[in-house]
């Protein structure tokens, strides 16, 4: 017998395999085939849209003239950057899930991220559709509920934290070009500001447990008043808050779990930017860091809307319309972001549909052996 988390499990996997099915089946209904590969259409449709539409609104001439001028090989090394980037949120899941005393090797985890990333990308809730598949993938390794939870819920506290973080140093960052007028200097001081507080207050919270309670109440209300949770009683909210804030402080109370956890949790979004750097470095557009910082975060924030599978199109829009406002010329800028989601998105997410496959082949052979 082993023990994950203070509950007891068999060592055997085939049994691992049917306790973890069965109480799947009392939770999660599993997409069926068809409606899965419409969502793939649908997906794919949206994304010969875009690529077919946005040259015609920009024009085919021009942005061909760009391509024409780029240094092909640097292609080599964006995608370089963006595989560090996967690795980095992959490694950032099994060092938060290995501090709670989880089993699973680091090569598994990136498999069941990189599925459940992919799922994502091809679900109309985006981040949603990524908590939802890598619950259920960890439940199915035999990690036990609670532990899958707070994994879940920390790396996600982690990885936004790092993307605020990104966000007040860029528009610090931005003060620098010195050819920004006075009231968005003032602003971004303002903002930037905002978000160290924003953050101290987050860290307050967690100290005071009876605050997150009662947090966790009034949303557990709104829920139930929409019905969209069912059979969720306030003393179970409680307890799960009381476990989060545990978690939370044990990592935080280290150095060491903390400087893991925040390194890898920044790497994700700084080699995810690094990449998109780089693209414009290849089509001879080199940009301001600080305002490309400030750009990137603002359309990542507005992309997570769960509007369009990982918020293909808005992602897009936003990024360049917020890049357009500071005086880029289009054509350069639909370049450089069409190029950049061929790396961030379209890649990973054939990556992540392979890993999926590997996972599944990888659990067929254990369970005949």
């Amino acid at each position: 017998m082993a023990s994950i988390d203070g509950e007891s499990v068999e060592e055997n996997p085939r049994h691992l395999q049917q306790s973890a099915d069965k109480e799947l089946e009392e939770y999660a209904a599993p997409r069926g085939g068809w409606h899965l590969a419409g969502n793939i259409f649908v997906l794919l449709w949206l994304g010969v849209g875009l690529y077919y539409l946005v040259p015609k609104f920009i024009g085919d001439q021009e942005m061909l003239d760009v391509v024409r001028n780029a240094n092909l090989m640097l292609i080599p090394v964006a995608l370089a950057i963006e595989t560090l980037s996967m690795l980095s949120i992959c490694r950032l899941y099994y060092e938060v899930l290995w501090m709670g005393g989880g089993g699973l090797s680091f090569p598994r985890m990136s498999l069941i991220y990189m599925s459940a990333y992919a799922f994502g990308h091809v679900v109309p809730g985006g981040n949603a559709g990524t908590l939802y598949l890598n619950y259920r993938e960890m439940r199915r390794e035999g990690i036990s509920r609670g532990l899958t939870v707070k994994t879940l819920g920390v790396s996600y506290i982690v990885y936004s934290a790092a993307l605020i973080v990104l966000l007040a140093a860029g528009l610090l960052l931005s003060l620098t070009s010195g050819r920004l007028p006075f009231a968005y200097n003032a602003t971004a001081i303002a903002i930037a500001a905002g978000a160290f507080l924003f953050m101290a207050f987050c860290v307050y919270v967690v100290r005071r447990p009876e605050i997150m309670r009662h947090m966790a109440r009034g949303l557990l209300s709104f829920a139930h008043r929409l019905h969209l949770v069912r059979r969720v009683s306030e003393e179970e909210v409680d307890a799960c808050v009381v476990e989060m804030n545990e978690y939370l402080l044990s990592i935080f109370a280290n150095r060491g779990n903390l400087l893991r956890a925040g390194s890898y949790g920044m790497g994700f979004w700084v080699f995810d930017l690094l990449c998109l750097y780089t693209v414009f470095v290849a089509i001879g557009h080199p940009i301001n860091p600080g305002i490309l910082l400030i750009c990137y975060t603002i359309a990542d924030i507005v992309g997570s809307l769960p509007l369009t599978p990982a918020g293909l199109g808005i992602f897009e829009v936003s990024l360049g319309a917020t890049l357009y406002a500071f005086g880029y010329q289009k054509e350069i800028l639909a370049t450089a972001i069409l190029g950049f989601r061929f790396f961030s998105f379209w890649l990973c997410t054939l990556a992540g549909g392979i890993c999926y496959l590997v996972l599944r082949l990888q659990r067929r052979r254990e369970r005949q052996a």
